[in-house]
Order: C-alpha cells, then structure tokens, then sequence
C-alpha cells in the first residue's frame, strides 16, 4: 500500500531513527504497548459524571446543560468514525493520531481557563457569563479527537498483529473499558481536590487531562511511525508481486463490494435493526453520564459526592470483564458454527433487567440506600453495556462479513449516537423540572426509567423480528 504524502511526512524521521535502536519485532512489540496505552486514556472522557457536582455547584450548570454536554460528546464520537475510517485508509493511523493531539490538548486547556475565569466571576460577585456555546465546542472537538485517538490505536493493534484476535482486538477494546476505571482512581488523588470543600478542583482536572493526551499523542505518534515502518519494508518486499495482480481482478472486488452496500442499505431490516440499537443501547449510555445525579437522588442530596468515583470504578470493572467474557463466549459459539442471535436476546433481556432494578430503587427509595444497592446498579449497567457493545460488532461481523464491516458498523453506531442524545434530552428535561429540589426524592427521575424500560421492550422485539427475517433469508 502507497504511503501518501500526509503519512510519510509525519513519520518521516521516526520511520529513520527506529531502525538504529530497536530491531523489528522490539519496534513492533514497544509500538504495541504505546497503542494499548492511547487506548486507555481516550476513554478519560467518560469522566464526565465525576464533573457533574463541581458544575452544578460552582458554575450553576443545569441537568439539561450538562446532558446536552454528554450529547454532544456523544454524538461527535459514534458520528465521527466513517470519516475518520477513510482518512485513516487514505493516510493511515499516524493522521488520526496526530488530529487527536490538535483537539483534545488544546479543548482541555480552554476548559481549564473557562473553568478559573468563571470561579473568578462568582469570586468578586460579577454574573458568571451564561455563553454556552464554546463549552459545547470544545467537548464536541474532543469527542471527535477521542474517537480518532481510540481509531488509531485500535488500528495500529490490529495492523501490527493482524493473525491474533486477542492481540489486535479484544485488548484493544479492554483497555479502553478500563479506561474510566483508571481515570477514577486517579482523581481519587487530593491534589484534584478543593481544599475547603468536597467538590473537584476542574481546572487542575482539565490540565491534568491536557498534558496527559500530550504526552501520550506523542508516544502513539512513534507507535503509529512504526506501523509505517513495517508495512514500508513489505511493500518493498512485495511490491514487485502486487505489481502482477490483475487490474481486472481489483476492480471487480470493488465493483461486488459497492453492490452489497447498496444491497445493505436498501433492505429494510437494516432500518429495522438500526431502530433497534437506538431503543436498546441509547438509553443505556446515558447512565454513564448521569450516574452521579442517581445516586444523589437515591442518598441523600450532597452526602454521596465521594463514593461516586467508586461508582464508576465498579460500572468500569464490570463493563471490561465482561467485554472479555462476552469476546470468549462469541468466538467458541463462532467456532462451533452456532449463531448468535440468541445471545443477543439474552444480553437484551438482561439490559431490561438492570433497568427494571433501577426503576425499582427510584420508586422505592426513600434516600437512604445502601452502598449495595448502589454498586449492584453500577455493575448490572456495566455487564449490560460491556455485553451488547461487544455482541453487536461481532454480531456484525459475523452476518455480514469483513468486506461490508466498515460500512455496516460506522451505519449502526448512528443508532447509539442518536439514542443516546434523545436519552440524555429526555433525562435533563426531567431533572430539572421534577428533581432540582434540594427536598426531591428518587422517585422524581422514575419517569424516565418507566419510558427507558418500554423502550428497550420495543427494541427486543424489533429485534426478534429482524433475526426472524434474517433466519428466513438464509434457509
């Protein structure tokens, strides 16, 4: 594959220095590990839960603001990767890499400055300025640089070692789920900290994150160099044998590929699927960012703050292992030539469940919950999201093919991504209307999760409907 000019200049002089150091297979092995650590910290944007008291409390952010914060993240992160897909093709990794370090050290920095300037303002009593606009600017660019950062990693791992799927996929993904695991345990830290009172120091936050994402863009910047190092050698190696291929043969592959793809996107279960994945996993994504508000709701209001790291740091451990479990689980009933559709139900139906346990908890509650209680939320989240994010690519992959994945995968997260901004809408509507009272009870929010649990009961069913058709396709 051509190198084009994008890529050979950005790893122009890595590509020449690495060779006098290391040989190929340490090259390759150091490249790995960089790429697994840009995996780990492109997910510290889900942090965002452990912001919402410093918000709400010193710059007076609404529910519905911070939602539509989580929207819009959201939305720049699964929206982005079609188009990050076809720069990374025409310029590899190294490019998407290099766009991760231009958004997200640049956004951290202004926020950190938003964040001082505002403290400021409520510090000699002027009026905090209600523009919102670059706020959302700014988590927008890191939202899309999250994604190509987590891309490039994602690819370089897979690239590097292409003929080892645990190698080039599932620990890829299982450091990114351990992602907010680690990010909590590291503003566990005092230093993240107010000194007079129990709410995090965000500008410290937003700088912390700032030079961490520069340092690390750097050290996945020589791993992506590395991969272009590699593949230059084979294509020296190989160059004279590509040269031979058919011209012919080429373009009729890419002729039977446009055609399945419109094939794909004229049938309507895809639609019918797509609806699916936005009633199933949209209102799922919305714990992550509102799991502190819960857990205030269910406490008591102000008395949680310093457990809602152990909240996430449960939802993270949960979600990773069971991305794991979920991987082994589908690559033996793939061997065996078992389908997959009824795991998909089953992770469905368990999704419901968590649910249905939180509608419970709200209903019920009468702000004393138990720690417990609490954690069994967060984890039964965490196993529903870790399961279905890991069964739909796969399920994907394994209906479609490899030929159609990119497709048929940048497609399918529109579901996510759009579900989630109509959760997060709904829930900060909600909120604010019903909850905003220091005297509020848990059962304020319950409305939400009475329309979450009907949706996700409309989405198994779609689903099932989809595999039925899928079944009757195939015999």
């Amino acid at each position: 594959m051509v190198r084009s000019n994008i890529e050979h200049y950005l790893s122009y002089h890595i590509r020449l220095s690495i060779p006098k150091i290391l040989s190929n297979k340490s090259s390759c092995r150091v490249g790995y590990i960089f790429s697994l650590l840009a995996a780990v910290t492109s997910g510290f944007v889900t942090l965002i839960s452990l912001f919402t008291s410093s918000w709400q409390a010193q710059l007076h952010y609404t529910s519905k603001q911070i939602n539509t914060i989580a929207s819009v993240i959201t939305l720049s992160m699964y929206l982005s990767p079609c188009i990050l897909g076809v720069i990374a093709d025409l310029h590899g990794p190294i490019t998407l890499n290099f766009m991760a370090i231009l958004g997200l050290a640049p956004s951290y920095l202004y926020l950190s400055y938003d964040y001082n300037s505002k403290m400021y303002q409520e510090e000699v009593n002027i009026p905090i300025s209600s523009n919102f606009i670059p706020i959302l600017v700014c988590f927008g660019t890191i939202g899309v640089a999250t994604s190509a950062m987590y891309f490039s990693a994602l690819l370089t791992c897979a690239k590097l070692y292409p003929n080892r799927n645990l190698l080039s996929i599932s620990l890829p993904t299982t450091f990114f789920g351990l992602s907010s695991l680690v990010g909590s345990q590291i503003l566990r830290l005092r230093w993240f900290w107010n000194e007079n009172e129990p709410l995090l120091n965000l500008s410290r936050v937003f700088k912390f994150l700032a030079a961490s994402y520069v340092v690390v863009g750097l050290l996945a910047w020589i791993s992506t160099a590395v991969l272009s190092m590699l593949h230059n050698q084979k294509d020296e190696e190989y160059g004279e044998l590509e040269a031979l291929l058919s011209v012919d043969e080429s373009y009729n592959h890419q002729t039977e590929i446009k055609n399945k793809q419109m094939q794909f996107l004229k049938d309507p279960n895809t639609y019918y699927f797509l609806i699916s994945v936005f009633l199933v996993l949209g209102p799922l994504e919305t714990f992550v960012a509102n799991m502190y508000m819960v857990a205030d709701l269910l406490t008591s209001k102000n008395s949680f703050y310093n457990e809602s790291g152990a909240i996430l740091s449960v939802y993270s451990f949960f979600s990773t292992g069971t991305r794991i479990i979920a991987g082994l689980i589908t690559e033996a009933l793939t061997k065996r030539n078992k389908n997959l559709h009824s795991t998909l139900l089953i992770y469905i139906v368990l999704a419901l469940f968590s649910q249905l346990y939180i509608l419970r908890l709200t209903i019920t509650s009468n702000g004393m919950n138990t720690e417990t209680e609490l954690y069994a939320m967060s984890s039964l989240s965490g196993i529903c999201n870790g399961a279905l994010f890991t069964m739909y690519p796969t399920l994907l992959l394994n209906i479609y093919g490899k030929d159609l994945f990119g497709t048929v995968y940048g497609v399918m997260m529109i579901g996510p991504a759009l579900g989630a901004t109509y959760s997060f809408k709904r829930f900060g509507e909600i909120y604010d209307s019903k909850c905003s009272n220091t005297r509020s009870k848990a059962s304020c929010i319950s409305e939400f999760y009475g329309y979450v649990n009907i949706e996700i009961i409309l989405g198994f069913l779609l689903s099932l409907y989809v595999i039925h058709n899928w079944k009757k396709r195939s015999s």
